[in-house]
C-alpha cells in the first residue's frame, strides 16, 4: 500500500479505538469505546463496521490496551472492502488489561494469527514482557517502537528504516504519551498482563 500526503486534506484523521474500562483515552473528535464484557457476542465488531466499513475518507487508528487486540482481530476477518479507508494502525501497549477486561482478554487468546492487511506500530514498554509484545508484531507484520524514546539496545524486531506511513503513525504516539500520567492514577483500572498463547466529540458505545 503506498500513500502520498502531498496536501493537509489527504491526511488520515485519527480515530481513537478503546476498551470500556480504559481509564484515559486522547482527547480527539472521534473515538471508538467497545464493551468487551460478552466478547463472542461480537457486538463489538458491528460498532468497528459501522465506522470503518463506511468510511470514505482515509482514517488510522489509534488503539490503546486490550482495544488493540480487538482491532487486529477484527481486521484479519473483516473483508478487505471494510478497511480499504485505514492507511495503518498505532497500538499502544497491546499486553495491558484492566481487571475488569481480564475475561476479554482469556477469550482473545486463541484469536487469528496473521499479517494485519495494513501498515502497523506496537508501542510498548520494552522492561514488560518484550518477548511477548515481539511476538505480537512479528505475527501482526507490525514494527515494534518502545515505549520511551531510542536509545541504543532497545529491543526491535525490525532494522530497516521507517517507511513513509510508520514516520505518519509515529507522529500521532504524543496523543498517547501526554495522557500516561493520568492512566497511571490509582483511580484507573490496574493495569496487568495479557498472557500470549504461543500463536465532532463523538463516543461510539457498544451496548
Amino acid at each position: 500500500m503506498t500513500l502520498a500526503f502531498e496536501s493537509p486534506t489527504e491526511r488520515p484523521v485519527p480515530i481513537v479505538v478503546t476498551a470500556k474500562g480504559d481509564s484515559a483515552a486522547p482527547a480527539l473528535p472521534a473515538r471508538i469505546e467497545l464493551d468487551l464484557s460478552k466478547f463472542h457476542n461480537g457486538r463489538w465488531a458491528l460498532h468497528l463496521d459501522a465506522v470503518f466499513a463506511r468510511h470514505e475518507a482515509p482514517v488510522v487508528i489509534l488503539a490503546h490496551g486490550i482495544a488493540c487486540r480487538a482491532v487486529a482481530w477484527w481486521a484479519q476477518l473483516s473483508p478487505r472492502s471494510y478497511l480499504r479507508a485505514i492507511s495503518g494502525a498505532l497500538f499502544q501497549t497491546p499486553l495491558h488489561v484492566g481487571f475488569d477486561q481480564i475475561a476479554a482478554a482469556a477469550a482473545m487468546q486463541n484469536g487469528p494469527a496473521c499479517r494485519l492487511p495494513f501498515p502497523s506500530i506496537v508501542i510498548s514498554d520494552p522492561s514488560f514482557q518484550v518477548e511477548q509484545a515481539l511476538a505480537l508484531a512479528d505475527a501482526w507484520g507490525s514494527r515494534f517502537v518502545a515505549t520511551d524514546a531510542a536509545a541504543p539496545g532497545q529491543a526491535s524486531n525490525r532494522n530497516a528504516r521507517f517507511t513513509a506511513i510508520e514516520t505518519m503513525l509515529l507522529g500521532h504516539r504524543d496523543r498517547f504519551e501526554i495522557n500516561r500520567a493520568a492512566a497511571m492514577q490509582p483511580s484507573g483500572p490496574c493495569p496487568i498482563a495479557m498472557q500470549l498463547s504461543p500463536s465532532d466529540h463523538t463516543t461510539i458505545k457498544s451496548d
